[in-house]
């Protein structure tokens, strides 16, 4: 996120500067050697440490979500069935020497 002359025109207030994310609600951005304006309406923008912190955080938590796939493993289908009948089973028993 390199942009030579950033010049925001902000209408809402921001967060003091160097804050990591700014929020707006209408600015006019001036890329590296652009001529031309973009104008953004609403939104916010991030700093490109915390770009940086966030890919590693989603990659992190993908690498942590897969880790726990596999720990899991695969519950074939005829187990589950077997824990449910016995499930059933068991609270069929219960509930007949309740009564």
């Amino acid at each position: 996120m390199k942009f030579g002359a950033l010049v925001l025109a902000l209408l809402v207030g921001v967060p003091a500067w160097g804050s990591e994310v700014i929020g707006v609600e209408r600015a006019q951005l001036f890329p590296d050697g652009g001529t031309a304006a973009v104008e953004v309406h609403g939104g916010c923008w991030l700093s490109e440490s915390r770009c940086v912190r966030t890919a590693a955080e989603i990659e992190r938590l993908r690498a942590e979500n897969e880790a726990l796939r596999q720990q899991a493993g695969d519950m074939s289908f005829t187990v589950a069935v077997v824990a449910l009948v016995l499930g059933l089973g068991a609270g069929f028993a219960v509930a007949k020497l309740a009564n």
